[in-house]
């Protein structure tokens, strides 16, 4: 057996415990909110480990690379789904339990963009999925329609209208090396949660804390990566001014968790070159 051969073994096994740990604290968790925390961390990286070691363990390089675009959606759509999902579950009147609640009493004046009269061109979008067929070096329906999907994402971003955002490369890996290990940590802490006999340590709240600055790509990479960060999950983001609305599983003060978030908006501000709010 080869090396390749027992890292994705290695990797497929991990991935299906976490996959395991997030259905447990899906029936195991007290709230609605908190199991998102283990829908949005334990079941993603557990299906990016399986889509990752599938490719090693079959020593496929063009399998490894879906595991990676797996991987990377992954990422970039959980904590999209486990805010709106969260949102939609607090609307709905489903939270109870919560011994701090700032989202009770947030002004109706949620995040919104304004989009560009740029339509979707067909045009743009051909030379795109030709170089995403040529690139996978192969003609498969699954190639066209991510090259589709990927196209179309690309235009939709540029009828966004923002001011074009910087980044530096050295302070982006260090937020990425920074956010890597908070994923480890949180996944380790969720599942440590779930394993813990009736989740006496869990104590919910919601805390709304104003984002430092102006930006509204530094605040959106903020609340993604938030929900990543253990014991953490993006609520709500708000605007005029932006605040960030966070569900937190282990409560302990306010200024605790708002510290926590200006931390990780530090290494955020400075990846993108962001400013603080003047």
């Amino acid at each position: 057996m080869s090396v390749a051969e027992i890292a994705g073994i290695t990797l497929i096994l991990g991935g299906a415990i976490l996959s395991f740990v997030a259905a447990w604290g899906l029936v195991d968790f007290p709230s609605a909110l908190a199991r998102m925390h283990a829908a949005t961390k334990s079941a993603s990286l557990g299906l990016a480990l399986v889509a990752l070691g599938a490719g090693l363990a079959a020593e496929s390089a063009t399998l490894f690379g879906i595991g990676v675009l797996v991987t990377v959606f992954m990422f970039l759509t959980a904590p999209i789904s486990g805010h709106m999902l969260g949102r939609a579950a607090y609307d709905a009147g489903q939270v109870s339990g919560l011994v701090h609640d700032d989202l009770a009493s947030r002004p109706s004046r949620p995040l919104s963009f304004e989009t560009s009269r740029n339509r979707v061109s067909l045009l743009r979008m051909l030379p795109l999925v030709v170089i995403w067929v040529l690139l996978w070096r192969d003609s498969s329906a699954g190639v066209w329609i991510g090259g589709i999907a990927v196209a179309l994402a690309i235009e939709l971003i540029r009828g966004i209208r923002s001011r074009p955002t910087l980044v530096r490369p050295g302070a982006f890996v260090v937020f990425l090396a920074q956010y890597v290990w908070k994923v480890v940590l949180s996944n380790l802490r969720v599942a440590w949660e779930v394993i813990t006999p009736h989740n006496d340590q869990i104590t919910e709240a919601i805390i709304a804390v104003p984002m430092r600055t102006p930006s509204v790509p530094a605040a959106l990479l903020v609340a993604n990566a938030i929900s990543y960060t253990p014991g953490t999950l993006t609520i709500e983001l708000t605007a005029d001014p932006l605040v960030l609305y966070v569900h937190v599983l282990h409560f302990e003060s306010v200024d605790a968790v708002r510290r926590e978030v200006a931390d990780l908006e530090d290494l955020v501000l400075a990846a993108l070159g962001e400013p603080l709010a003047v």
